[in-house]
């Protein structure tokens, strides 16, 4: 009823969704105010049509291009249907006839901005018949719509499928009859269908491909779209596994993922060839922090943004960047002023989204010592003013996997003219996650144990505050576990608190026995292995998910196993695990509900995600989807512009080319790349005497001139000492080591064609050559005493090597210079130093930020 609320739009009424008035009374209102005409059930059928052309089109202005296809000569089919649909719309409006467009340009254009808006609103009726629309509208004119919501469906009911039926739910409460009756004699059975339906999740849809472990998650406030973020591998020593995908938003009407290449960094220069050949030349970042509010998703990540996503029919648009001054960790918008976000990085950030300035954040909080860990706005009308921040002290120091003890808790009074610190104690210890309750003002913060005097085996704490009474803690519980990931509160019952943990249990509290842990609800052994010399709290993620369904009996957990887990809290430890809702063989990183709670996303730590439903079986009529229909259409963004250079450029490959071909520079057979003719500088003004300023007027030293390589042999040069000619003859030898081209004097064969389809064996092209060992002992190019051997790899047999072994002349290299051999194992020790690197298990990648 909500999109034919503003399908009427084209009719020129503007649905308001913050009206008290409910849904059906103000579809009834405006169907008897306003004469719809009877082809509305036609405009609706033909946006339907419209939207899907649209979607196999990759356009980035849709409005400007639907006016191109309008006005000009279409190429494709898929554009003959656009200009189809639109014409039959505006001919319907009256602003088009027999193919004519009858109204003015900017008329047009208004009109087709029109019908982009109604585009999302016509989709969500695409299973609903012209008949069908015109039954609704004759019911809303005569007042016949029921003021409550309500869902009636028709599915096949056997013996064998009933259980999957939309009926199952309800024969499994062995009781039909008897709500029946309650509900006739004025009882309500409502709530009890909806616990039972609720309940039952199956697995609606799933995709793989993120770019590392999917850890944040959010749904669009209709229930129709969800966004995902993951990790990336974007380490110093991991770059050459980064891939795209970080950042993904699935449509559940059209069935379709979509990638969106907004959080990377251009990678940086130096990296190996082979990363450079195999790898985008995009760094994709990890995402941190994801919100969706109304038409906007708000997304943070490592590459020092938040950007905000407006999505407008099929196409998504970062419509605002905010830059950051490092890796932006956590982020919240404010629950009640749609202008406000924060956001910490380095320093805590208040920002006015509104402006149109993008770099003038307020800087609330800046701690050089210390690193955000959570954000947290008020969530109730006397709350929406309070910002409450968590942070850590660096771990530099300390031991492997063990949280840092220490860190603060600060809050803020965000008004309208001033931002006052609003201080709380205690706040000097690490703290790990803040949650406000949903409907009263009072919030919990998870964190280390810190200076508390707290019981043997207390390992951190979960406290809780009401700051609008009191700044200090009102009830502190203690837990057993080293590190928590989520705190609730139960939003059905006040009393009840739960802390998710990294050793696999979730503890619940209850405020009435406060001294004590009420329930532990474990998960199984976590999938993937851990370190045997560590705690398995110290090395596993332990339970990532921990979310409310719509009564006190559900509370749903997703760990390390891979299991999704539905726990009563009413009942005893023995019997509070309720079932075991869905499998995996991946850790679960992290889980969130669509708004009606009907929806279930849940992210892995392999790139997986996956929707639970509780209504699966409507779309295939009374039975549960498939493989090929658990699938969704995954949308790659476009590459952008590829750069055959850029690389190239980054290790100096073009600039060398250029030095060469330009003749400033050039390669000698064996000294390697030298002066060319055309040198021009820069010049060793030291070795050259006379003007300093002029070096190139002069030339070289006379001593310095005999010691190059090129030139005559070392032994007729007059001037050089004993030891100096040894260092140049060294030289020259080991630049003939370092030039040699490999294979540069391999046979070529004649045969370029062979016939696989020839029978004949006579054709067998020319015969091979047996290796040959050939060992050259004299003068060279003026290099005395050069002992060069070849060896032919060009032949089949090793026949001849001993022979050729057997009669060849050894000779011991440079016997005139018996210093020679030491002089060349320095000089090529040398060259191997040139190359050295540390192995990359000795390299710290993440380089402290004072060194940076």
């Amino acid at each position: 009823m909500t999109a034919m609320l503003d399908l009427l739009s084209l009719h020129g009424w503007q649905y308001s969704p913050t009206s008290e008035v409910s849904i059906s009374d103000q579809v009834i209102a405006v169907l008897s105010r306003h004469d719809v005409h009877r082809d509305f059930a036609k405009k609706i059928s033909l946006l339907r049509e419209l939207a899907r052309f649209i979607s196999n089109e990759a356009v980035i202005d849709t409005s400007t291009w639907l006016w191109e296809v309008l006005t000009s000569k279409v190429r494709s089919k898929n554009q003959q249907s656009v200009r189809h649909c639109l014409t039959q719309l505006l001919t319907l409006k009256g602003m088009a006839g027999g193919g004519v467009l009858s109204a003015s340009p900017a008329v047009i254009k208004q009109q087709l901005q029109i019908f982009l808006s109604c585009l999302p609103h016509a989709s969500i009726l695409s299973r609903r018949q012209p008949a069908d629309i015109d039954a609704f509208i004759q019911t809303a004119r005569n007042g016949h719509l029921s003021s409550s919501p309500s869902i009636i469906q028709a599915a096949r009911v056997t013996d064998s499928s009933s259980s999957s039926s939309v009926f199952g739910p309800i024969r499994a409460l062995n009781n039909v009859n008897a709500l029946l009756q309650n509900r006739e004699l004025g009882g309500s059975v409502k709530r009890q269908l909806r616990t039972k339906v609720k309940s039952d999740f199956s697995l609606l849809k799933t995709w793989k491909g993120a770019s590392n472990d999917v850890n944040v998650l959010a749904w669009s406030p209709d229930g129709t779209r969800f966004a995902a973020g993951a990790t990336a591998q974007c380490d110093e020593g991991n770059m050459e596994y980064n891939r795209g995908n970080n950042l993904v938003i699935g449509d559940l009407t059209c069935n379709r993922l979509e990638e969106v290449p907004g959080h990377y960094i251009i990678r940086p220069p130096g990296r190996a060839a082979s990363q450079r050949a195999t790898s985008d030349n995009r760094l994709f970042m990890s995402v941190t922090a994801m919100q969706w509010f109304d038409d906007t998703l708000f997304t943070a990540s490592y590459d020092n943004t938040v950007k905000l996503w407006r999505f407008s029919g099929n196409r998504i648009t970062n419509h605002k960047t905010l830059p950051h001054e490092s890796k932006v960790l956590v982020m919240a918008r404010s629950n009640f002023q749609a202008n406000l976000l924060a956001t910490g990085a380095q320093s805590f950030r208040l920002w006015n989204i509104m402006e149109s300035r993008e770099d003038a954040p307020l800087i609330i909080e800046s701690r050089r010592d210390l690193t955000p860990t959570c954000l947290a706005w008020g969530s109730t009308h006397d709350t929406k003013h309070l910002l409450l921040a968590g942070m850590s002290e660096r771990d530099d120091g300390l031991p492997h996997a063990c949280p840092a003890p220490s860190g603060f808790l600060t809050g803020w009074h965000v008004g309208e003219a001033s931002i006052i610190p609003t201080p709380f104690q205690p706040n000097s210890q690490n703290i790990f996650d803040i949650k406000w309750h949903p409907t009263l003002p009072r919030f919990a913060t998870a964190s280390t144990v810190g200076q508390s005097q707290v019981s043997r085996g207390t390992r951190s704490v979960v406290r809780v505050y009401e700051p609008l009474k009191w700044k200090s803690q009102t009830i502190e519980f203690e837990c057993p576990a080293l590190d928590i990931n989520d705190i609730t509160f139960c939003p059905m019952n006040s009393y009840y608190v739960t802390a998710s943990c990294t050793n696999g249990v979730t503890y619940v509290w209850d405020y009435r026995k406060r001294d004590q842990v009420l329930l532990e609800l474990p998960h199984g052994e976590p999938l993937n292995q851990l370190d045997e010399l560590l705690e398995r709290e110290q090395d596993d993620v332990g339970v990532r998910m921990a979310l409310w369904g719509d009564e006190i009996n559900q509370l749903y957990t997703g760990a390390s196993d891979g299991i999704v887990k539905q726990w009563n809290i009413l009942r005893s430890q023995e019997d509070a695990l309720t079932k075991n809702v869905f499998g995996i063989e991946e850790e679960i990183m992290c889980g969130a509900f669509s708004s009606d709670k009907s929806n279930l996303l849940i992210g892995d730590a392999g790139g997986g995600i996956h929707i639970l439903s509780t209504s699966c079986s409507s779309p295939h009529e009374g039975r549960d989807p498939n493989e090929d229909e658990r699938k969704m259409q995954f949308r790659h963004a476009a590459q952008p512009p590829c750069d055959d250079h850029s690389s190239d450029s980054e290790s100096g490959l073009v600039a060398a080319r250029k030095l060469l071909n330009s003749g400033k520079l050039k390669r000698h057979p064996v000294f390697g790349v030298g002066q060319g003719p055309h040198y021009d500088g820069p010049f060793a003004g030291w070795a050259r005497p006379g003007n300093p300023d002029q070096p190139h007027l002069g030339s070289l030293e006379p001593d310095v001139k005999m010691r190059q390589l090129d030139g005559p042999a070392p032994k007729d040069r007059i001037g050089l000492d004993e030891e100096s000619r040894q260092l140049v003859e060294a030289h020259i030898q080991l630049a003939r080591i370092r030039n040699q081209r490999q294979n540069g004097y391999k046979r070529k064969r004649a045969v370029d064609v062979i016939d696989l389809c020839s029978d004949e064996e006579d054709n067998r092209g020319p015969e091979r050559r047996a290796q040959s060992r050939h060992i050259y002992i004299g003068d060279f190019m003026g290099i005395a005493n050069l002992q060069c051997e070849v060896i032919d790899l060009t032949g089949d047999t090793d026949t001849d090597s001993e022979e050729n072994a057997s009669t060849a002349r050894a000779r011991p290299p440079f016997s005139e210079f018996p210093k020679m051999d030491s002089l060349l194992e320095t000089l090529e020790a040398g060259l191997e130093e040139d190359f050295w690197w540390p192995d990359s298990g000795q390299v710290n990648p993440n380089f402290p930020q004072e060194e940076a």
